[in-house]
């Protein structure tokens, strides 16, 4: 699937209907719905797909999340991850359920918190003190006032995600093709010419999926530029607690601070950080791990005795927290699919599916989500 020889032989001339930059989770998304009806060819500059972003995530599926546009979009989402296709191998969704911790001066937001969200969550439920330790033993008592705890969080199997778009992609006739860095883009004939490492290329549509690299590939296509933000987040994980502990729901403060939540081998722990970036292989830095593990002794009865696994990845999101979707009003024949912040990977069902309707039907995207009210 990813041999340049066997993508010649396939298709001598390079050409295709759509060229999709970027293989993780939103890129193949896309590709994925597109393949049904359109010739694509996914390109990626690393060795593997899902190297950054996408490999690196939390992974879960949280209908009330970021803000009602990102919950509508995620719902939308929950057929597939519910019932996904008959060649996906494993279940998408594991229970987690998840507490949001609230300590004290948190009673106005806990309020707020549960306002804004119950609407969409209808599991949502306030719990006192003494439950929230029940759900986390390890909760601070003297200072907890409690939370609200939803049981419908779910963990996301991000690498089963990503092996069913391409099991997809492959069974439409797609093709990936890795180590295939985009260098130059030729917008003067009537399809765009795409340079890469690997070879050539050619599509009547580009689809910018390049993740915090989106402003890149649009600068070389003669694109505009968006005000979006690559931003480091950073993640460890130390040993378990307690046995108990396997079996603990996602936790997270009310301020959004940190979160914690089981992940093989141990807890992994999350300072919540949004660090501004340049588009880069992220790594983690010494001081937010520290951040992480203060943080985490602040709320919680633990003793951090080492780190066994520590690492960071880029988010990236225009200011309003929404996607950016559609033609690039400079060259209409770039669309953006950029901008997923920390959603994108529980809105890429619906957001693959909703790119190939506008590629290949031209139904309109949501005002919200357009390209346009960024500039």
């Amino acid at each position: 699937m990813n041999d340049p020889q066997a993508e010649e032989f396939n298709n001598p001339r390079g050409q295709y209907d759509l060229i999709v930059v970027g293989a993780g989770v939103a890129g193949l998304s896309a590709a994925y719905a597109l393949s049904s009806q359109a010739r694509v060819l996914v390109l990626e500059r690393e060795s593997q797909p899902a190297y950054h972003s996408s490999g690196r995530s939390a992974a879960m599926y949280i209908e009330g999340y970021e803000n009602p546009v990102v919950a509508e979009l995620t719902q939308a989402s929950g057929p597939f991850f519910k019932q996904p296709p008959e060649f996906c191998n494993a279940p998408l969704l594991h229970n987690r359920g998840g507490l949001t911790a609230a300590v004290k001066g948190d009673e106005r937001a806990l309020e707020k918190y549960l306002d804004t969200w119950q609407p969409f969550c209808p599991n949502l439920r306030r719990v006192d003190p003494d439950e929230a330790q029940k759900i986390c033993s390890i909760l601070r008592r003297e200072i907890s006032i409690g939370g609200a705890y939803d049981p419908d969080w779910l963990s996301i199997d991000v690498h089963e995600l990503i092996q069913t778009y391409l099991r997809g992609l492959k069974a439409n006739g797609g093709t990936l093709l890795t180590d295939a860095e985009v260098t130059a883009i030729d917008n003067s004939r009537d399809n765009l010419s795409i340079t890469t490492t690997a070879g050539t290329f050619q599509a009547s549509t580009l689809v910018n999926a390049g993740g915090a690299w989106a402003n890149h590939i649009s600068a070389l296509a003669g694109g505009v530029s968006l005000p979006l933000t690559p931003m480091r987040r950073t993640a460890a994980i130390i040993p378990l607690p307690e046995e108990a502990a396997k079996n603990w729901p996602l936790v997270h403060t009310m301020q959004e601070q940190l979160y914690f939540k089981p992940e093989s081998p141990g807890l992994m722990v999350c300072p919540q950080d949004e660090t501004p970036s340049e588009a880069m292989d992220a790594y983690p830095h010494d001081i937010d791990v520290a951040i992480a593990m203060d943080r985490l002794q602040q709320i919680a009865d633990v003793e951090v005795t080492r780190v066994m696994h520590r690492w960071a990845g880029l988010r990236t999101f225009a200011p309003d927290r929404y996607p950016a979707v559609g033609h690039d009003p400079q060259q209409p024949r770039l669309f953006w699919l950029a901008g997923q912040g920390g959603f994108g990977v529980q809105t890429s069902p619906h957001m693959g599916q909703l790119i190939a309707a506008t590629l290949l039907h031209n139904d309109p995207i949501p005002t919200q989500l357009q390209v346009q009210r960024l500039l």
